[in-house]
């Protein structure tokens, strides 16, 4: 069977792009969330801009506008991030959970740092960040540990089923793409086996044309996913039922 390599991944390099741009837009949501706090950290941990009333402590230049930004723009990133990381499966799906312990991190490690240093003319330790900051650490260290070596939080999804294979041990994408088709060629070619030996064994007639029909089926089943109608688990799980249906006949 005559097999389009580019049909097996389930994703084009449209998916590829978009997630990148996620990743590249979250990486610069945390950076300038993180910038903006240790600029209002520096100048006392409290600003204003705008409003009616007389302003005790204004904030430094732009920040007013870029935290809210930095936030609602992070927001969309890792709804971007999570949408293309669905499509990619294994382990970029859950790449966007590291947002989660890159803020509150890097934000605690703020506090701590202005806790025991505090810009002048304040002196010793300010348990006002301190605390906080401890506070912000433990909330981004302890879900951190999943995706640790060992945890939970990089293994592939279970829905590639027979298909699943590792990626950073099968080589190129090329090979993986290869071994891909091999592997759907040998099922094929190992249903074309069964489906003859059934045949040649049951009498001539209605009998023998059904496993003839399972190839059929799956021939069409395989052109739909080549031409985009179903994606890769869409296939996977039909494929499956009709190989299914087969054994039981």
């Amino acid at each position: 069977m005559e097999l389009d390599l580019g049909s097996r991944r389930g994703w084009g390099y449209l998916d590829v792009a978009l997630y990148l741009a996620g990743v590249a837009g979250l990486a610069a949501s945390l950076t300038i969330l993180y910038l903006g706090m240790r600029a209002v950290l520096n100048v006392g941990g409290y600003c204003a801009e705008g409003g009616a009333y007389v302003i005790a402590q204004h904030c430094p230049d732009g920040v007013a506008l870029l935290l809210p930004l930095s936030i609602f723009a992070g927001l969309g990133c890792v709804a971007l991030m999570s949408w293309k990381g669905a499509a990619l499966g294994g382990p970029y799906a859950g790449l966007v959970l590291l947002a989660w312990p890159a803020l509150f991190i890097s934000l605690g490690l703020n506090f701590l740092e202005f806790a025991f240093f505090p810009p002048p003319p304040d002196t010793g330790i300010e348990l006002g960040w301190l605390i906080p900051g401890i506070i912000f650490v433990i909330m981004g260290a302890v879900p951190l540990v999943a995706f640790l070596p060992g945890g939970k939080g990089w293994k592939a999804s279970s829905s590639q089923s027979a298909f699943s294979f590792d990626v950073a041990q099968s080589g190129s994408h090329d090979d993986v793409q290869l071994q891909r088709a091999q592997l759907l060629s040998d099922l094929v070619g190992r249903a074309r086996q069964r489906t003859s030996e059934r045949a040649a064994a049951m009498s001539a007639g209605a009998g023998a044309a059904e496993p003839e029909d399972l190839v059929s089926k799956l021939e069409r089943l395989d052109a739909l996913h080549r031409s985009g109608a179903l994606n890769y688990d869409e296939f996977q799980r039909a494929k499956q039922a009709l190989l299914a249906e087969a054994g039981g006949t």
